[in-house]
């Protein structure tokens, strides 16, 4: 799986409890049908279709961590190839329910700068089931922390030459300010 990878390498490939999580759907999806008077009705037929399209659907389910991004791929009837580049990552949260708590199951969620949607919004991947989740959430975030991107700090030979701190930068732009606006003026 590497091979498609360009420039990149493979730091963990996540591997996903499919077992735990049919089990959990199975769960989840007969207690909401339980709720409502019509859904009692539907249990038998939801748990037929989840186990016998569950398990395909997770098995489309991919995600690598590369030394560059998170590639995730899912779907069965819609196939959704997504790469969240590390600098973009903000945060990877964990969430762990009452239900997904009893089968030992976290949903990772991966929340990106300039993500739209706000507070209400989801995160831009979620991923459920994975293998021993909170290592790889450390993972990806220490992948990301390496970079030194996402906390501010450049990557080595990023920097623009002559220009040692963020005051020096900032000095820079204004001198280019300052002669843009001298040139306008004296266009006028």
């Amino acid at each position: 799986m590497s091979d498609e990878f360009r420039n990149e390498h493979v730091i963990a490939e996540a591997t996903f409890r499919k077992k735990s999580i049919i089990t959990y759907q199975i769960a989840s999806t007969s207690i909401a049908l339980l709720l409502t008077v019509v859904g009692i009705v539907l249990i038998p037929i939801a748990i037929l279709i989840i186990k016998l399209i569950g398990p395909k659907i997770v098995d489309t389910w991919a995600c690598t961590l590369t030394n560059r991004a998170v590639h995730v791929k899912k779907g069965f009837f819609v196939k959704v190839k997504k790469t969240i580049p590390l600098e973009k990552i903000t945060d990877v949260g964990s969430v762990q329910g009452p239900v997904m708590r009893h089968f030992d199951l976290h949903a990772l969620s991966f929340e990106t700068a300039g993500q739209s949607g706000g507070s209400s919004g989801g995160a831009l991947v979620k991923l459920l089931g994975i293998d021993d989740s909170e290592s790889f959430r450390d993972l990806v975030l220490d992948t990301r922390d390496a970079t030194g991107v996402a906390t501010g700090s450049a990557s080595p030979g990023s920097t623009t030459p002559g220009v040692d701190s963020d005051q020096d930068l900032l000095r820079e732009i204004r001198d280019s300010l300052l002669r843009i606006e001298d040139h306008i003026s004296q266009g006028d």
